[in-house]
């Protein structure tokens, strides 16, 4: 259990932080058979870690974005699921957003259904 009381729980694979993560990578194998190019779901990526810039002699700060998700409509978004926002993932999170100049969608535990 960590911290957030997050259980790590394994699906086809490969092993969730938690059962909120691993419902929203159901979710995502679902929309692979939507009908709609914007909707539909190509392939996707779990816990991508970015490395973000500092000053000289310190060391990078990590961020890891939850899931990256390529659509079949060309576009790829990048995703953050949330049981629980805390402030310093909120400013890591604005900080990449400002270094990549695409946003990060945050799912909340009540918009995930599997």
């Amino acid at each position: 259990m960590t911290k957030y009381h997050n259980r790590q729980v394994e699906w086809q694979g490969i092993s969730f932080r938690s059962m909120l993560e691993m419902r929203y990578a159901q979710a995502l194998e679902l929309r692979r058979h939507a009908e709609e190019p914007g909707d539909r779901v190509d392939w996707w990526v779990y816990e991508l870690p970015f490395y973000l810039p500092v000053l000289s002699g310190r060391r990078p700060v990590r961020h890891i974005v939850d899931f990256i998700v390529g659509l079949s409509d060309g576009r790829v978004c990048l995703v953050e699921v949330k049981g629980m926002e805390t402030p310093t993932g909120r400013v890591k999170r604005l900080w990449l957003e400002g270094i990549l100049g695409q946003p990060i969608s945050v799912v909340e535990s009540d918009e995930v259904q599997a």
